[in-house]
């Protein structure tokens, strides 16, 4: 009887276990192909030339941060001779001087704040949650029948002040949306 009292829960802690650690491997996954898809956006839009230093900025996770840092790393990236940085913004006060502004899942609650952080500067905004695109995204990440794709807002890459430079960029999308700035 003992046995059986410990042997359910044993199988659930042991279940919950199973699943939790496939969903860490899935958001590695996740994570990985989101930092490749970001270095192809850095060679389809242009940037004005501000420094010496390309910033990728991070408002999230230190794991999301890593994740996408060592990507970047690996494949050595340059931008037109420009280093390229990845930064963690813990909080949306410490976000400045970025080129790129990946907002985590997690962060996504405070978008408006962000928004109003960035106000005129040339930062590409890129999230991953649903919806995001009108809420003042650029570029969000979606997941749909198990495949990472991203939806595009040209009009609101182009409010930041950026230009896209490869017009597959918008024809690969899969949602090219019109919305304005949720800001306005």
């Amino acid at each position: 009887m003992l046995q059986k009292k410990l042997f359910y829960p044993l199988v659930i802690v042991f279940l919950l276990g199973f699943v939790g650690t496939r969903q860490a491997k899935a958001q590695t996954k996740n994570y990985l192909f989101q930092a490749a898809y970001l270095i192809n956006f850095t060679q389809s839009i242009e940037w004005p030339a501000e420094n010496k230093e390309f910033i990728v900025g991070v408002l999230g996770s230190q794991y999301t941060s890593r994740s996408i840092s060592r990507t970047f790393a690996q494949r050595r990236s340059k931008l037109g001779g420009r280093k390229v940085t990845v930064r963690r913004f813990p909080s949306i006060s410490q976000i400045k001087g970025c080129n790129i502004l990946f907002v985590s899942a997690n962060s996504t609650n405070n978008i408006r704040r962000v928004l109003r952080k960035i106000q005129g500067k040339a930062t590409l905004i890129v999230t991953e949650k649903e919806g995001f695109i009108g809420k003042g995204s650029c570029i969000n990440f979606v997941v749909k029948n198990r495949r990472m794709l991203y939806e595009i807002n040209p009009s609101q890459i182009n409010n930041f002040g950026l230009t896209i430079t490869n017009k597959r960029l918008v024809s690969y999308a899969v949602n090219k949306s019109s919305i304005q700035n949720a800001t306005e």
